[in-house]
């Protein structure tokens, strides 16, 4: 879990790219010395005081987006605040739902909460899914995943099943300043490869 992040787009006003797992996205309260955040990555490579516009987890990878300057920071956070950001998660998790799509509306730290589970491909044991988080709560997909019946692998505080790290991959970032993809990362693309031959 060492690779670099990926740009995937940059302009005057914005930069995407594609984290790895187990980089942070902000310094930790408590840094270490080993810690390798993506803001720090950010400004090093572009010289430019950069802002975060939302957060992934330390072992989530995929899509984010920085602004490069104040007024795109102010531009941007208002994306997320009106709904005009839509983001798209892909995930492995256990066991497979008994439906092909599923919509969760529980409480996430007491504010409501709305996520939309789809099957992707499955086997007996567990399945390749697509989460849309229509509501941006903290570690909601890990939490309605949970609350469903089917968390995710690799997600200890939410009992899934034991994996390298937690099995969620931000895929797709919707914006005004454009779409944005970054594909299932090896890692799970692999994990995924041998639990269908093994089944």
């Amino acid at each position: 879990m060492s690779e670099l992040p990926i740009i995937l787009h940059q302009s005057a006003d914005f930069l995407v790219l594609d984290k790895p797992a187990g980089w942070l996205s902000i310094p930790a309260r408590e840094p270490k010395p080993s810690d390798r955040v993506v803001s720090h990555w950010v400004t090093e490579i572009t010289g430019l005081q950069s802002f975060v516009l939302h957060r992934l987890d330390r072992f989530t990878s995929g899509v984010m987006i920085f602004a490069l300057h104040a007024e795109a920071h102010r531009i941007g956070n208002a994306w997320f605040r009106e709904k005009k950001a839509k983001k798209v998660y892909q995930f492995l998790a256990a066991p497979p739902p008994s439906k092909p799509a599923i919509q969760v509306r529980v409480p996430v730290s007491g504010k409501p909460a709305q996520t939309l589970f789809e099957v992707m491909e499955k086997i007996e044991t567990a399945f390749l899914g697509r989460a849309t988080p229509l509501t941006g709560r903290f570690h909601q997909i890990r939490e309605h995943a949970f609350e469903a019946g089917f968390p995710l692998l690799g997600d200890r505080t939410f009992k899934g099943l034991p994996a390298p790290r937690v099995c969620l991959h931000a895929y797709l970032l919707e914006t005004p300043a454009g779409s944005f993809t970054a594909p299932l990362p090896e890692d799970l693309k692999a994990l995924w490869s041998t639990m269908k031959h093994d089944s």
